[in-house]
């Protein structure tokens, strides 16, 4: 890249703040279900004896993804503070994509680090559905496990406040340089002049999660309901490839050689 300026613009400050918040959510799921006796307890009760359909190879994912999400979101707010301008009319008093504020700008981040009017709106939401889930838990009124499905429904909400900003910033900008094309991929050969490495659930690593999850419900535990009883698993699979594949078509099809550059269009 030689002497190109780091910088995060093209990334989506929703897809970075709320990435190491789902996959939290995602760590507290897997490791509760798998490690908790009452947990368990409760799921072979619901399932005729079955177990969770969550494997060692879901621990590490969640915990690992965690890690780099949280790392990734340090580096955003590293830059983010590193560049700011150092005049008065900066980024933080001027909406990101320029124009007149509607109603549809809500869901679009107006900053590269500070989060959209829906996602802090859906963040304060979740908060409290969690909260509130388990004060009933600790009243007597709802079991373990139904908080750590709650949990594991939060992780799909939170991929769709993620997903969809990142798709309406690229359809604003007509540009998909802040995603790393090769990690949805899974093509580490081609080298991207991209701002940020976004590691998420790439769709090779989709196909493959499904199949994990429906070989071992169907073959192993001979339970075939396993499959959606592990909402978080299945959920993400399916939304990772929808997702993946409209940011494919956004780089190649739809944007393909188009860079951002301090708002302006670069070849």
């Amino acid at each position: 890249m030689g002497d190109a300026e780091a910088r995060t613009t093209g990334l989506s400050a929703d897809m970075m703040i709320v990435n190491p918040i789902g996959f939290l959510t995602l760590t507290i799921w897997s490791w509760g279900i798998y490690f908790s006796p009452t947990a368990r307890r409760q799921y072979q009760a619901r399932h005729h004896g079955h177990l969770p359909q969550v494997s060692v190879s879901d621990l590490a994912f969640s915990l690992h993804a965690l890690v780099i999400s949280s790392i990734t979101l340090g580096q955003v707010l590293y830059y983010a503070w590193k560049n700011k301008p150092k005049s008065s009319a900066d980024d933080e008093s001027r909406p990101l994509l320029g124009g007149a504020s509607t109603a549809a700008d809500l869901a679009v981040p107006t900053s590269t680090h500070k989060p959209s009017v829906v996602l802090q709106l859906s963040l304060a939401a979740m908060t409290v559905a969690a909260f509130v889930s388990a004060g009933l838990v600790w009243a007597g009124k709802a079991e373990f496990l139904d908080w750590l499905y709650l949990v594991s429904s939060l992780k799909l909400f939170i991929s769709l406040v993620k997903y969809i900003p990142q798709v309406l910033l690229n359809y604003r900008l007509k540009s998909a340089e802040g995603l790393a094309i090769w990690v949805i991929l899974l093509v580490s050969w081609r080298k991207q002049a991209t701002r940020a490495a976004l590691r998420q659930q790439d769709i090779t690593g989709s196909f493959l999660s499904f199949a994990q999850l429906a070989v071992s419900a169907v073959f192993i535990e001979h339970d075939p309901s396993g499959i959606v009883a592990n909402p978080a698993k299945l959920g993400l699979s399916l939304l990772s490839v929808l997702f993946d594949a409209i940011f494919i078509v956004q780089h190649y099809w739809l944007y393909p050689n188009r860079r951002v550059k301090d708002g302006e269009e670069e070849e």
